[in-house]
This record gives structure tokens, sequence and C-alpha cells, in this order.
């Protein structure tokens, strides 16, 4: 079972509570994707380079479309239709998935622009 109880731990080892905070503040001080440094959300490394993220969402669409793929070769072969919607399924869902990716690596990458930006202007 699902336990809503889960601990977050700052890297001191110290608890906290994500939800105390502003979510948009959040994004517009760490940018969209980003998380502060040494906060991994239980997550080993954050994914936080724009080019990875997009490898990611590249990953994501090949193995979206090759669901989708199996989708038509198990309705060619005359499968089972759960079968045929599990491919469908599967690989419309991997689209979405990846298309939220891309939409993160540009908003990351207008933000780490902006960043950069305002950092030679205040030198």
């Amino acid at each position: 079972m699902f336990s809503q109880d889960k601990q977050f731990r700052r890297p001191d080892g110290t608890l906290y509570d994500p939800s105390s905070f502003n979510l948009r503040q959040y994004e517009e001080q760490y940018g969209p994707g980003g998380v502060l440094e040494g906060y991994s959300m239980a997550a080993i490394t954050p994914v936080q380079s724009p080019g990875l993220i997009v490898t990611v969402g590249v990953f994501l669409t090949i193995l979206s479309l090759g669901m989708i793929a199996i989708g038509f070769v198990a309705m060619r072969a005359g499968e089972e239709l759960s079968g045929i919607l599990l491919g469908f399924a599967g690989g419309g869902g991997g689209l979405l998935l990846s298309v939220q990716a891309f939409r993160i690596a540009v908003k990351r990458k207008r933000w780490l622009g902006a960043q950069q930006a305002n950092g030679e202007q205040e030198q």
C-alpha cells in the first residue's frame, strides 16, 4: 500500500515538508524542472540539463513509436483487442510524456538563458 506519510530529508538529514512553500515561487527561483542543490527528492541524480531532458524525450518517443508499431502488428495479425489497445495506449501515453519532456526542456533552457543574462547584467 502507498503511505501518504513519506518523509523528505534535507542534505543534512533533517526532515522537511515539501508542501509548505509556494510552487510558483519555487519554479521562479530554481526554474522549471530544477531542484535545490542537494535536495534530490529521493532521486539519485535529478535531470536538470536541457540536453539530457531532450535525450530522455527522444528515448521516450522511440519507445512509444515502437509500442504503437506493436499495436499495428497485433492488429494485422488478428490478435485480441486487449493486446492491440495495450500497444496503442502505451504508445500514446509515452508520446504524451515525451511531449512534456520537450516542453520542460524548452522552458528550462529559456530560464537558464535568462538567468545567465541576468548574471551578466549584474556584473
